[in-house]
């Protein structure tokens, strides 16, 4: 069904964004959308408690610094309970994430509902390398700031 519906909004040379990585994405993210609600459902339905402490990284309990991912359950968390700030400080790669997958999901939907005139987010390749740069810059700030001044951003981050 996936592949009449691009067929149907296919522009000639696949301009606007109807390119085969393009749908693999979307489908992809249609995918983790509907896995996504489905766990909200189970965790609501069988009232699954999420407000207990978080499970520590283990890089961090071995090492005592943080790793890229460090912050990354915690920015998901904070992000959810609307304290938007203090998630981009624990971790700023999920507040892009989203925001890409957001935009990415929404212009493609509007490209298959009006049937190719409105064209979706293309891929490209910067999308990553921003990604990657704020992983990398993630992790300095974090183990900086933990060497220096001994400032755990994340804990301060949640206190916010």
């Amino acid at each position: 069904m996936t592949s009449s519906i691009w067929a149907m909004t296919e522009k000639k040379g696949g301009a606007g964004g109807g390119g085969q990585t393009e749908r693999t994405l979307y489908v992809l993210g249609l995918a983790a959308i509907l896995v996504v609600a489905a766990a909200s459902f189970i965790i609501r339905y069988f009232h699954i408690p999420l407000g207990g402490p978080l499970m520590a990284c283990p890089i961090y309990s071995l090492t005592g610094f943080f790793c890229p991912g460090c912050g990354g359950t915690r920015a998901f968390r904070l992000l959810f309970q609307g304290k938007i700030t203090a998630s981009i400080i624990c971790h700023p790669l999920v507040i892009y994430g989203m925001a890409v997958f957001g935009i990415f999901m929404v212009s493609h939907t509007f490209r298959i509902f009006t049937k190719g005139k409105i064209g979706g987010m293309t891929y490209r390749h910067i999308y990553i390398k921003i990604a990657v740069v704020l992983l990398i810059l993630n992790v300095i700030v974090k183990n900086l700031a933990w060497i220096f001044w001994h400032v755990n951003l994340i804990e301060w981050a949640s206190a916010l």
